[in-house]
C-alpha cells in the first residue's frame, strides 16, 4: 500500500474477473455480484448485494453489524478502517461516515447511483431443450496455508472480484467456515504436550533490538528480580530500566511477571485477544509509545451573553484522544479521532506515526467502546502492540510471550530438558 489510505466503494470499481487489467495484489478479495449479473435487485437484497449469512436480512458496506440479529460484520470493519468512496460524487469519506460530506447524499444502502446510470435488466433467458443433467463438480481442494480468504456475497450467479490490499487483512477475523472447529482446552496450564513452566525449565530469550546482544537468560529460581541494579537479571545498559523493574515468579504451576512500580513499566505483547485500555493507560506500537487519554470533555459553555469560542470543527461521537508519549515523559503530539473504530500505523492510518520502519502501515485497531474505554488490538504486525501491566500488577506469562522492560524485549522460551 506504501502507507496510503484506501477507501472502500461500496458497489463501483468491480473488475470482473477474467477482464484484462493489473495483476491483483496479494491479498484478501471478496466475490460481488456483477450490476450486469444481477439485474435488478431482489426485494430484501442491499445495495450492494449483500445479505447477512445470519439471518438474511439487506446490507450495505457501511455496516458494522447485521441490524436485524446484530451479528458483526467482517466487511464493516475494513469500511471503518479504510473509509467509504461516495458513488455520486466520488469523494472520499472518513470511516464511520453515514453521509457524503461533500454532496450530502447518504452513503451505504441510501445511496443513490450517479445520474444517468442506466438500470440494468436482465434479458430473457431463450428457451431451448432440457439437457441432461451434469455431474455435480468436485469439492474444491483445501486452501494452502496463508492462502487468501474468500467471502462470497450475494447469490448464486456470475460474479466478480474486488482485491483488497493484505495490510487490511489483518483488521479481519478469520472466516470461521473455513477451519475446524478448536478443540475444548483446559482452562488453566500449557498446551498439551508443552514443557511446563516451572523454575529450571523456562529461558528469557532477548529479541534483536537497538542495544547490545544478549544471551538468553534461564529462570533457574521461583523467584528472579530484574533490573538496571538489583536482581540476578541485571539490564545495566538500558537506561530507561529502574533499579527494580521487575519480577519473574512462578506460582501454582504458572508463570508470572511483576510490576514494580518502575517510570516506564511493564509491557506484554498482544496475542490474538484484544486489550482493554481505560483513559490514561500507555501502549507501545513498534518503538512508539501511546496514551489512551479516552473521550473528549463536553463542551464548554458559552460566556453569559451567549458569545462562543471559536475554533476547529469538533469530530462527531465517539470522539477520542491518542497522546504520543516522547523520550522522558514529554508529551507529544495528540490526535483526535471518532470511533467506533481507529486505526494506528503509518501514514493513511487514523493515528499517523509517520514513516517508521518498526511500524507496519496497520499496526493496531482501538475499538471505543459505550463506556469510554477502548479494546487494543494487534492487526498482526511483525513487531508488535504491548499493552502496560498495571503499576505493581501481575500478569501470567505463556510460552511464547514476549514482555517489554524499557528498550529491552524478553520471549519466554520452554526448556525441554533443563
Amino acid at each position: 500500500m506504501g502507507g496510503a489510505r484506501r477507501a472502500v466503494r461500496p458497489s463501483r470499481g468491480v473488475r470482473p474477473s477474467g477482464a484484462p487489467g493489473r495483476r491483483p495484489r496479494p491479498g484478501l478479495h471478496r466475490t460481488l455480484r456483477t450490476p450486469s449479473a444481477r439485474g435488478n435487485v431482489p426485494p430484501g437484497q442491499g445495495d450492494d448485494g449483500m445479505t447477512c449469512e445470519g439471518c438474511g436480512a439487506a446490507l450495505d458496506a457501511t455496516m458494522d453489524r447485521c441490524p436485524a440479529c446484530g451479528r458483526e460484520l467482517e466487511f464493516g470493519r475494513l469500511t471503518g478502517i479504510l473509509g467509504v468512496v461516495c458513488r455520486a460524487c466520488d469523494a472520499y469519506n472518513e470511516p464511520g461516515a453515514r453521509a457524503c460530506a461533500a454532496c450530502g447524499k447518504p452513503l451505504g444502502a441510501g445511496e443513490s447511483p450517479p445520474p444517468g446510470t442506466p438500470k440494468p435488466v436482465s434479458p430473457p433467458a431463450p428457451a431451448r431443450a432440457a439437457a441432461p443433467a451434469a455431474p455435480a463438480p468436485a469439492a474444491p481442494a483445501a486452501p494452502a496455508p496463508g492462502s487468501p480468504i474468500v467471502h462470497a456475497i450475494g447469490r448464486a450467479g456470475a460474479a466478480a472480484t474486488r482485491f483488497i490490499p493484505a495490510s487490511a487483512i489483518r483488521a479481519l477475523r478469520p472466516d470461521p467456515r473455513s477451519a475446524p472447529a478448536p478443540a475444548a482446552a483446559p482452562a488453566a496450564g500449557p498446551p498439551s504436550g508443552a514443557p511446563p513452566l516451572a523454575p529450571g525449565r523456562v529461558e528469557l530469550v532477548p529479541e534483536p533490538g537497538p542495544g547490545p546482544a544478549r544471551a538468553p537468560f534461564r529462570l533457574a529460581r521461583p523467584s528472579t528480580v530484574a533490573g538496571r541494579s538489583e536482581g540476578a537479571l541485571r539490564l545495566a545498559d538500558d537506561p530507561s530500566i529502574g533499579s527494580r523493574h521487575a519480577t519473574f515468579l512462578f506460582r501454582d504451576g504458572a508463570l508470572l511477571v511483576r510490576d514494580e512500580g518502575a517510570p516506564g513499566g511493564v509491557l506484554v505483547r498482544l496475542r490474538g485477544h484484544p486489550a482493554s485500555l481505560r483513559p490514561g493507560d500507555p501502549f507501545a506500537v513498534g518503538g512508539r509509545l501511546l496514551r489512551y487519554a479516552g473521550p473528549l470533555p463536553p463542551p464548554p459553555l458559552p460566556a453569559a451573553d451567549g458569545t462562543r469560542r471559536i475554533g476547529s470543527p469538533r469530530p462527531p461521537p465517539p470522539a477520542v484522544a491518542v497522546e504520543e508519549l516522547l523520550e522522558g515523559g514529554a508529551p507529544g503530539r495528540t490526535w483526535v479521532r471518532s470511533g467506533p473504530s481507529i486505526t494506528v500505523g503509518r501514514a493513511g492510518a487514523a493515528v499517523s506515526l509517520g514513516d517508521d520502519p518498526s511500524i507496519a502501515p496497520a499496526h493496531a485497531e482501538l475499538r471505543i467502546e459505550a463506556d469510554g474505554t477502548a479494546r487494543l488490538r494487534d492487526l498482526g504486525s511483525a513487531t508488535g502492540t504491548f499493552a502496560r501491566v498495571p503499576p505493581h500488577g501481575e500478569r501470567e506469562l505463556r510460552e511464547g510471550d514476549a514482555v517489554r522492560l524499557g528498550r529491552t524485549v524478553l520471549r519466554v522460551s520452554a526448556i525441554a530438558d533443563p
